[in-house]
């Protein structure tokens, strides 16, 4: 299963892996990463291969699939395990202690999933296992005992390993444990994971790049890491530059780096750790066949009015773009993705666009950063139009974000933009408005969504089908700049909290570090310790209590995750002092807890934000601000730091106490119900969205879940550290 040379570098293995080499030599070259370029992209692949296996089989044991037996943790002195079914009992404590004994000294503990059809053992050093249950695996992994139908070419001795070189070995062993829905999934997570495998050793490079980039920016020697990332990765805007360091994907899904319908040329050209800049397009449609929404609480301009007054021009290329004899205002217009309007515009909708009903603006287009996710852009000022111009109309900030459709699988899912989002979000950025308005809130911002639009076939509404593809594939919708929201102050930056787990080009570690040193400094404290707890309880100070108060009086349940959660930095200080929360589309609203204050709305049919019941609401905020956001945060500054999780997660259960207590004085909020809210965060176990096991039975909206241990338990319950 290796597929490294011992006498050599690492062969190219998978056809992704052959079709990135060239545009990788190329983008080694380029940026004069190393002579010769061939071996920048060979040097990233093993390390690559590595931590895409460790996602893989950190998904198996958290997620616990159909098909795979339980899995086991031993320590440094294990003991045999002959109550275990085959081929677990196999495995006599001299075996045990042997496998231990081949690992470096740190690495004294390991997970052993068994593959019974295949009577061998997955074999996972572990260096830790953090909160909900989340383990760090740690160097290579093997297969016990060496398999010739994998590929091996050990020995068949009994105590023979065989290193699993490559995530896509993997494969054959849960195929034969019956862990896929069918034999075309299983041939779709190989590709998906050998995609992941290059896309994640060619973002590797970009990375060098970046560090180059910021150690010729001039920033004092004792100036703010955020100063200097803001300042010295290039993009339309400070905050933005963050979203360009997160070059690792996911965190811990498999195919946390696939991009499927992108191929590595188009990542160079197109994806963020690799450029600041893409050329976004426009198509006009129709307004009979158009689905044009807009928030109406506070403004009610449409997508169309704030592009227009936000891009200097863009008027003037509607109107020579529209058919002989139709009128521009006839049109709605909406911004495009390059390779969607290279793409899928021309054949998707080549009948429209022949009758007038889509008209690509062909000599038009402005310069933007594309964000983490590929498909939110961020325009360049000099792009914009006139100050004078954009005050005509209201727009939502000075530079108002785009969120685009783009044909590229991410993760579970194709990026496009649905009618779901198109009709919901502006409604949502109405009833948010009109709850922070009453609340007042201090720490806790929501980036608007007030104007959207999308084709609109005719006979809808369409909730799937060819008329949602038709819809979903040419759409688009504003956010409001986070710059521009009043949580914002003067010398103060917006900062993508899956930035703060990734790697600052600075110094190489992750840069919560950074951040956490220079909090340190500034708030004089004695010790990094100190500095990290003092930091963490800020930072959950900023993030949780006013989340809570949406989820329990108006049963609203924000999608919180690192990539949808920017933290306001005072960028001198790195004081955390709010928390801004992005893409409404993944909210869960229960229209009981809702109605109880006026407030309604109608979603798009079958639309996933309806919660009908409080656990869909913890279901999503707790999983994805706790088990995702916090979570991971909390696993990077312990293994930093040598922190005791233990006590970073009881500062973080002081917020949330206190959250809960404030909101049990309040008379309007119903006591059993802060009662339910606070036992469902605080239980000995929660619910895991186990990621791996909804992606290998091919389910992409309907979860699949696990049962994980809870670090907030009150009952004093730990997870090994």
């Amino acid at each position: 299963m290796t597929s490294t040379d011992r006498h050599g570098p690492p062969r190219l293995r998978t056809d992704a892996e052959r079709d990135a080499f060239g545009p990788a030599v190329r983008y080694a070259r380029v940026h004069g990463l190393t002579r010769p370029p061939e071996s920048a992209y060979l040097e990233a692949l093993p390390e690559a291969r590595r931590e895409i296996c460790r996602r893989l089989v950190g998904g198996l044991l958290r997620g616990r699939p159909a098909g795979l037996p339980n899995h086991r943790v031993v320590g440094a002195e294990p003991d045999a395990l002959p109550d275990e079914p085959a081929p677990l009992a196999a495995l006599t404590a001299d075996r045990l202690r042997s496998l231990v004994a081949s690992l470096p000294a740190r690495y004294r503990w390991l997970a052993l999933l068994p593959f019974p059809t295949s009577e061998s053992v997955l074999v996972a050093p572990v260096a830790a296992r953090h909160g909900y249950d989340r383990y760090r695996l740690a160097g290579p992994l093997y297969q016990w005992p060496a398999s010739e139908r994998s590929g091996a070419t050990q020995s068949r001795e009994a105590d023979a390993k065989t290193e699993i070189g490559h995530p896509i070995d993997l494969v054959p062993l849960l195929e034969r444990e019956g862990a896929f829905s069918d034999a075309e999934q299983a041939d779709r997570i190989r590709t998906e994971l050998a995609e992941s495998v290059a896309n994640l050793a060619l973002a590797r490079l970009a990375e060098d790049v970046q560090a180059d980039a910021v150690g010729q920016v001039s920033v004092p020697e004792d100036g703010s890491p955020l100063e200097r990332v803001a300042t010295g990765v290039p993009a339309a805007d400070r905050a933005t530059a963050f979203e360009r360091i997160v070059t690792g994907g996911h965190p811990f899904h498999p195919a946390g780096k696939l991009r499927r319908g992108m191929t590595a040329a188009d990542g160079l050209a197109y994806a963020p750790e690799f450029t600041a800049r893409i050329d976004l397009r426009f198509v006009a449609i129709d307004r009979r066949v158009a689905k044009e929404t807009r928030a109406r609480e506070v403004d009610a301009d449409s997508l169309t009015d704030r592009l227009i007054a936000t891009f200097a021009g863009l008027d003037g290329a509607l109107e020579r773009a529209v058919p002989a004899g139709r009128d521009p205002a006839g049109y709605a217009v909406v911004p495009v993705h390059p390779l969607q309007f290279h793409r899928t515009i021309p054949d998707r909708y080549a009948d429209r666009i022949a009758d007038g009903r889509v008209v690509p603006i062909p000599d038009y287009t402005r310069r933007v950063t594309p964000q983490l996710n590929l498909r939110t852009v961020v325009p360049y000022e000099s792009e914009a139009a006139a100050v004078s111009h954009r005050e005509t109309t209201a727009t939502d900030g000075p530079l108002p974000h785009l969120k685009l459709a783009v044909s590229v699988q991410t993760t579970n899912v194709v990026r496009t933009l649905s009618p779901h989002a198109v009709t919901n979000g502006p409604q949502v950025t109405d009833i948010l408005r009109a709850i922070d308005q009453r609340e007042s809130f201090e720490t806790l911002g929501i980036l608007g969504e007030p104007a959207a639009t999308c084709y609109d076939p005719p006979d809808g509404p369409h909730p799937d089908g060819d008329g949602f593809d038709d819809a979903r594939h040419l759409s688009g919708l504003v956010r409001t700049n986070p710059a521009a929201h009043r949580l914002v102050p003067e010398g103060a930056v917006p900062v993508v909290a899956a930035s703060l787990v990734a790697d600052a080009p600075t110094t190489g570690r992750p840069l919560v570090r950074e951040v956490i040193d220079r909090y340190g400094t500034a708030m004089d404290l004695s010790s990094p310790e100190a500095a990290a707890l003092a930091f963490l309880e800020q930072y959950a100070a900023v993030v949780v209590p006013e989340q809570l108060r949406l989820l329990c009086p108006y049963g609203i349940a924000l999608e919180s995750h690192l990539q949808n959660s920017l933290i306001v930095f005072d960028e001198s200080t790195a004081r955390p002092l709010a928390t801004l929360v992005r893409d409404l589309g993944g909210i869960r609203v229960h229209r009981g807890r809702l109605g109880e204050h006026g407030r309604s709305f109608e979603p798009y049919p079958d639309s996933d934000v309806d919660a009908e019941t409080e656990r869909e609401l913890y279901r999503k905020l707790y999983y994805a601000l706790f088990q995702n956001h916090l979570g991971e945060l909390v696993a990077t500054i312990s293994d930093e730091l040598a922190l005791d999780e233990r006590v970073c997660w009881r500062r973080i259960r002081t917020q949330c106490e206190q959250a809960f207590e404030t909101l049990r004085s309040d008379p309007g909020v119903p006591g059993d119900r802060v009662r339910r809210d606070e036992r469902a965060l605080f239980d000995d176990t929660t619910v895991h969205k186990a990621l791996t096991a909804m992606r290998l039975r091919g389910k992409r909206h309907e979860y699949v879940t696990s049962t994980v241990s809870n670090p907030l338990s009150r009952s004093g319950r730990r997870s090994d550290r």
